[in-house]
């Protein structure tokens, strides 16, 4: 049975990024997710895991980042909250990548990578916890289209009626 509710708190050391990364992986192999589509979920969290410990706890080894997971109808959701002040998130809503100019813009990019790699992108409790959402929907589609690549590469190669 998939469990569908998990938490785990890291220390925010560059370190902690191993056990996000096995945590990730665990949910992602229950859930069988072994696509391209586990790479947007692993490479989104830890965008977001290197921004709470560089921005969110001002890369304090003593803090600590809280993750936690549960999953729905609608799809995966991770929480990931760490100890700062929150920041004005609003500011970040509509920013698209051709928005930024040349050359700047670096602390943007992270956030910008993030949408690009979810579904759903949510920031609570002023900042301080973001939630990223992974449609089911799209890791379905994803699986058909491989599965659909497969079947097509399969009958390309296999004679199904022998005409005499």
């Amino acid at each position: 049975m998939v469990e569908n509710k998990r938490e785990i708190r890291i220390k925010s050391t560059h370190e902690g990024i191993h056990e996000l990364e096995a945590f990730v992986e665990d949910i992602c192999y229950e859930y069988n997710i072994i696509n391209s589509y586990y790479s947007n979920i692993q490479l989104a969290l830890n965008e977001v895991f290197f921004n709470a410990k560089e921005h969110g706890n001002k890369n304090n080894a003593d803090s600590f980042i809280d993750l936690s997971f549960f999953s729905d109808q609608k799809g995966l959701h991770f929480l990931v909250k760490d100890e700062g002040e929150g920041f004005d998130y609003q500011k970040y809503m509509d920013l698209d990548l051709l928005d930024l100019p040349e050359g700047e813009g670096e602390g943007q990019r992270g956030i910008l990578v993030i949408k690009m790699l979810t579904d759903e992108l949510n920031w609570l409790d002023n900042g301080k916890t973001i939630e990223l959402v992974f449609y089911i929907s799209s890791v379905n589609y994803s699986l058909t289209l491989e599965r659909k690549k497969h079947l097509e590469n399969y009958f390309k190669n296999v004679t199904l009626y022998k005409t005499s």
